[in-house]
């Protein structure tokens, strides 16, 4: 199923609840995801590596047409 209509979908199912524990459930689920999405010490290295790689001359940028035309690819 595109990811699309079942956003749309939650959203309307949520705008149609009534009941506060059902969107309390749903709060916590999403700020679980959330702070499952942290970035490890690893990672950070990779990052500030590009930044200063970046910084030197000796990194590669995008502009953000570039960035946006490389997400849209990748989406279903």
């Amino acid at each position: 199923m595109d990811l699309r209509i079942t956003q749309l979908e939650l959203i309307e199912m949520l705008l149609n609840t009534r009941k506060e524990s059902v969107l309390d459930k749903v709060r916590t689920l999403l700020e679980k995801e959330q702070n499952d999405l942290s970035l490890t010490e690893e990672q950070y290295k990779i990052i500030d590596k590009r930044r200063e790689n970046y910084l030197k001359g000796e990194g590669k940028s995008l502009t953000w047409e570039e960035v946006e035309q490389n997400v849209l690819k990748t989406m279903p």
